[in-house]
């Protein structure tokens, strides 16, 4: 060794012997990084770099992980830098371990991929930046050690000038709150390398929010992610600099600026975006409030007007602005009465929301009575079988319209067309579309309804002679009497059963009656189509003179967008040229050359139902005519030589006796059977027809529906008489038998299967349409409930029955949960003996609620008034918090002073009210058994008497009578006083602020207690709650147990300190085998006490309030040790129910 290396050598090994006394990972680095770097660095700056990683690992206690970090990434730093830059890069760690290890061991391990893109001058700057962030916290240290290792992903789409910025707009932010910045950064990783030309732009936007409002960043960000992505370069810098400015002049909402800026300018043509930005900067040179409302309500604008009309009225809106924001504001939010005239002066379009009322007086006026008027896509978006949101329908009960007209150049004509498609529809209700009845005789016709046979007859028929074949060849069979051993059976012939007649099958609607005739039940039904709608428009042009004159514009219209026949098939041109007839159309009419006698025949039969004397039942049997001459046309192409112009019906044609048929009835009768054969043919027929029927299928095209006519829209026969007789229902115009059957899950399906307006929307939609079904019954469920008079005539599949002396139940449906049953004379629980059964209360009216309110105000106010005084000890001050509603005096104080003498201070400065006093869940248990429905005088006999037959069926008879008159009652009932009691209690108890849920119970049998959840104790009241209390209703027994531990399991899972579980009845629990009179009475009254016990085991409170005078007979017992009350006067309950929530819960 020469002398020249001593000094050399001895630095290097006195750092590795330094080196021994820290963990092992850093002298195995160091030797590591020594090996590499020998020989590329020079010996005086070698030993410069060992002497500087000693020196940070003698720095403090945790400084060796620094080291060893600084080891770990000098030979790849050594490779980018040169050797000055090289050393200067350790002294800038060694500076940053002085205040914090952790910062410089994120430096470090960061570096080498940082140096890939950081020139060397600027390492200092950038160890600056995220050191600025440091101030002697571990939140503090952790956000800084967060941008070190964020900065290589940050400089892949930043400048390092644009990184200074966004780490002077973290340090802004982190005096506020450093999870917020936290937050901010990893956004800014995400959001900067999309929007890499705006980057800066943005970054001084949120540095602005931060300064004034620092809550909003977190918005801000989110809303630059969902909206500048998407919004072109060239439109983004512009929007973001409109945000500035609004900021800057005071409107706080620059993230939905952001939002309502980048979604209305992707909505206007690209080369009116950069006008629509310069409009908008106009509006905030005068405004700035007004300038968001203004993107807001652009895409409304133009619906109604042109851009540049939409231009006129932006000026007039500045003009407005000079005189005051608030102005300005109602200007471009469409609430001044000038905004909205100047909009009109420009638009000749209609909006229906602004006639609804006027039409409606149109409807009442032509009716005399009152029809609702509603936007199609409202029925739409229901999802219960029409699929069409802009074109007029109605369902039977409420005509539905297009939001918006814009199809003339004035305002008048617009109307116009408004009053024609409300015309239309309103026929179609007042006129009996959906009132037909299979049974009703035809005025002009032969009826061939009865004796034409239906599908579902023919498979009836067809399974039976099956059966009956199947009986024959059946071998003799092994009978098994008692429980004998299967092997000492008595082999026995077999024994005939009786094979049942086929009945008629049963429908849910006539509609859907009339329709299974069909073998092609869409050729039908665009065959009633016609006809029935052309029916409408003859009423219309005969009682309503007024309107024809726009109905003749409307029709001319209509006519002039239709197909040309000779384009169609066969078949197809058949069905326009049916429809060209009924818009009234007489010259050049071309039709299939070998078929211009069906066409004339066609012809004849929209004549013939064209008339006020005309039935729905005369367009029915005009289809059925209609049908058999159509449905033997092959759907074939033709060529144009094929077509010819039918001639105008002539005097002599038109004047023939409406009395002759334009078929033979018989003929029609047979071609029916025959249609019917074929169905029922062996399989051996089918096959040896087979090639035939190939043959003569050949070239011929899928029979597909036609075009709607405008202003007919959608016309949905089956559905629609399915609704409105439900809302027949509900106004209390019954059947002569005062009831209808309940309708099942199965019957809609069923329905729904065969009805051909569903099958055509199947056909022509895409995959997924068995899904698509399923959720479409699921809906029209729903909406079958609203209509249902308190759920009398809807019931969502066959009940089971089970016997009370059996076994255990399984619930393998979703909502359903079993529950044990307590045996006090066998002193034991029956296991899983009851099932619950879940629903979520059907949807009513809200007026319910408001009126109840407002007939209640002067207790309204009292109830308030007593929940008001809890309030003050709900709240208490907590102080010394990290984020807060303000400043803490005194944490602040200190702080200042630590600061002073050099101590770190505290970043607990906040205060804020905490929720910590009151911590309270309730939930509400509602008896909805049928006694409740009676009158509140007649609440006084005995509560015993009890009634019900155990048999279901006989079970279903004593319902209904029992809650027969509650459809016509003009008297109040028990349940009606609940819902008052509850209505008011709900509205005080949000002033109150506790948690709590509503729930209903009811049932028959142990396998069906019905649980109806009116709100549940996580849900948030909303417009939903009212609407389900207006639905409370009387519905059958009063089994508690099963619905008490239910309840209970609910509340056990909410997060309060204090649980109460509030059962309000009007009676004994009762149900089939749990409290029969003279056997079982004493059994439900010691389930429901045990599960009373089972409750207050989980740590809930229950307490039971009863109407019943008679209650205390067995309250004593069901309620021993309990709280409970019998209150002597039922009508007092909406008045005690508050004042005894107060007391049980204060």
């Amino acid at each position: 060794m020469t002398s020249s290396d001593d000094p050399k050598q001895n630095a290097i090994e006195t750092t590795r012997v330094e080196l021994e006394q820290f963990p092992a990972p850093v002298l195995e680095r160091y030797e590591v990084a020594l090996e590499k770097l020998a020989g590329r660095l020079a010996d005086e700056t070698c030993q410069q770099w060992a002497t500087e990683g000693l020196e940070i690992a003698r720095k403090t206690v945790r400084s060796w992980e620094a080291a060893a970090e600084f080891f770990d990434a000098s030979v790849a730093v050594q490779r980018q830098l040169p050797s000055g830059q090289f050393l200067k890069w350790a002294k800038t760690g060694t500076s940053l371990c002085e205040d914090s290890p952790s910062l410089a061991v994120a430096y470090f391990k960061s570096s080498p991929k940082a140096m890939l893109r950081l020139r060397p001058r600027y390492i200092d700057d950038w160890a600056n930046v995220c050191r600025a962030l440091y101030r002697g916290t571990w939140k503090s240290s952790a956000l800084a050690c967060r941008l070190f290792e964020a900065t290589p992903d940050l400089l892949e789409a930043l400048s390092f000038e644009e990184f200074c910025h966004f780490g002077e707009f973290l340090e802004i932010l982190s005096r506020r709150s450093y999870d917020q910045a936290g937050d901010a950064l990893g956004a800014g990783i995400d959001l900067f390398p999309k929007i890499t030309d705006d980057v800066d732009r943005f970054i001084n936007l949120a540095q602005i929010v931060a300064e004034k409002s620092w809550r909003e960043t977190a918005v801000l960000f989110d809303s630059a992610t969902a909206s500048l992505v998407e919004l072109g370069s060239p439109h983004r810098a512009p929007l973001i600099s409109l945000a500035r400015r609004l900021v800057i002049t005071g409107v706080s909402d620059a993230a939905g600026v952001l939002k309502d800026g980048a979604y209305t300018v992707n909505r206007v043509p690209a080369n009116k975006r950069d006008r629509l930005l310069e409009m908008t900067d106009g509006i905030a040179v005068v405004s700035a409030p007004a300038a968001p409302e203004f993107l807001k309500i652009v895409p409304e604008i133009l619906e109604r007007v042109t851009f540049d009309q939409m231009r006129q009225w932006q000026a007039e809106g500045i003009r407005m602005a000079q005189e005051s924001d608030e102005a300005a504001i109602a200007y471009f939010k469409l609430e001044s009465p000038s905004s909205q005239e100047t909009l009109d002066s420009l638009s000749s379009s209609i909006e229906l929301s602004r006639v609804r009322d006027i039409i409606q007086m149109y409807c009442l006026a032509l009716t005399g009575h009152t029809i609702d008027v509603q936007a199609a896509q409202q029925l739409a978006e229901k999802n219960i079988g029409w699929f069409q949101g802009e074109l007029p329908t109605t369902e039977g009960t409420t005509i539905y319209m297009p939001s918006v007209i814009n199809r003339y150049t004035t305002k008048d004509e617009n109307f116009g067309f408004f009053k024609v498609i409300s015309t239309h529809q309103i026929g179609h209700i007042e006129f009996g579309s959906f009132m037909f009845d299979f049974n009703t005789p035809s005025r002009l016709y032969d009826d061939l309804r009865p004796r034409l046979p239906g599908a579902v007859e023919l498979q009836a028929a067809k399974g039976v002679d099956e059966a009956a074949k199947k009986k024959a060849a059946e071998k003799p069979q092994v009978v098994i009497f008692g429980h004998e051993d299967p092997e000492s059976a008595v082999s026995t012939p077999s024994i005939p059963e009786a094979v049942p007649e086929p009945g008629t099958p049963e429908f849910l609607t006539d509609m859907s009656r009339f329709f299974d005739l069909f073998q092609e039940r869409r050729l039908a039904l665009d065959a009633f189509t016609v006809l029935e709608s052309s029916r409408i428009d003859g009423y219309v042009e005969e009682l309503y003179p007024g309107i024809m004159g726009m109905y003749r514009i409307v029709r001319t219209a209509a006519l002039e967008s239709r197909p040309d026949v000779i384009n169609l098939p066969a078949r197809e041109a058949l069905v326009e040229f049916m429809i060209r007839v009924s818009l009234g159309q007489v010259d050049e009419m071309y039709v299939p050359s070998e078929h211009k006698v069906a066409a004339r025949k066609l012809r004849k039969l929209i004549r013939q139902v064209t008339t006020i004397e005309a039935l729905v039942e005369d367009a029915a049997e005009a289809a059925i005519r209609a049908y058999s001459i159509l449905v033997d046309i092959k759907n074939e192409d033709l060529e144009d030589d094929d077509y010819e112009q039918l001639e105008p019906e002539d005097e002599e044609e038109s004047s023939e006796s409406d009395d002759e048929d334009v078929v033979d009835p018989e003929e029609v009768v047979q071609q029916f059977m025959g249609m019917s054969s074929s169905v029922g043919d062996g399989e051996g027929e089918e096959q040896d027809g087979e090639g035939d029927q190939e043959f003569a299928d050949e070239g011929e095209e899928d029979y597909s529906s036609p075009q709607e006519v405008d202003y007919r829209g959608e016309f949905k026969p089956e559905l629609s008489q399915l609704l409105s007789q439900m809302q027949m229902m509900e106004r209390g115009e019954m059947s002569e038998t005062g009831e209808m059957e309940p309708i099942t899950q199965e019957q809609l399906e069923e329905m729904m299967k065969n009805a051909p307006e569903m099958e055509m929307e199947q056909t022509e939609g895409e995959e997924g349409g068995d899904q698509q079904v399923s959720e479409m019954i699921e809906n029209l469920m729903k909406e079958l409930q609203k209509r249902d008079p308190e759920n009398q005539q809807f019931q969502p599949g066959p009940s089971q029955h089970v016997d009370e002396d059996g076994g255990p139940l399984t619930a393998t449906e979703p909502d359903t949960f079993t529950y044990p049953e307590w045996d006090f004379r066998a002193n034991e629980y029956k296991p899983n003996w009851c099932m619950i059964h879940e629903k979520i209360m059907t949807d009513g009216e809200p007026n319910f609620f408001r009126e109840t309110l407002a007939d209640n105000a002067g207790l309204v106010a009292q109830i308030k008034r007593q929940f008001e005084l809890v309030i003050p000890e709900m709240y208490r001050k907590q102080k010394r918090l990290e984020d807060g509603e303000e400043h803490d005096l005194d944490a602040v104080l200190e702080a200042l002073i630590d600061l002073k003498v050099g101590v770190s201070p505290d970043e607990k400065l906040f205060w804020r009210r905490n929720k910590n006093e009151r911590s309270v869940a309730v939930a509400f248990l509602l008896d909805l058994s049928a006694s409740t429905a009676e009158a509140i005088d007649e609440a006084k006999k005995p509560s015993d008497d009890w009634g019900a037959p155990d048999d279901p069926v006989e079970y279903m008879v004593w319902l209904r009578s029992r809650r027969s008159e509650g459809l016509r009652r003009t008297y109040k009932r028990i349940v009606d006083v609940e819902k008052e009691g509850i209505t008011l209690l709900v509205n005080s108890l949000e002033t109150l602020g506790d948690m709590y849920g509503i729930y209903g119970f009811s049932g028959y049998g142990r396998e069906n207690v019905e649980f109806y959840t009116i709100k549940d104790l996580d849900e948030n009241f909303s417009d939903m709650v009212p609407r389900r209390i207006d639905r409370i209703a009387p519905l059958h027994a009063t089994r508690m147990g099963p619905a008490i531990r239910h309840t209970a399991t609910k509340l056990a899972e909410a997060e309060a300190r204090s649980r109460f579980l509030f059962l309000i009845s009007d009676g004994r629990p009762q149900d089939r085998g749990y409290s029969r009179e003279g056997v079982e009475k004493e059994y439900a009254v010691h389930d429901t006490r045990q599960s009373l016990i089972e409750a207050r085991n989980l740590g809930i409170t229950p307490f039971c309030l009863t109407v019943d005078k008679a209650g205390h007979d067995y309250m004593k017992t069901m309620m021993d040790d309990f709280s409970y009350e019998v209150l002597p006067d039922i009508s007092l309950l909406p008045k005690r129910l508050p004042q005894l929530y107060r007391n049980l819960t204060t």
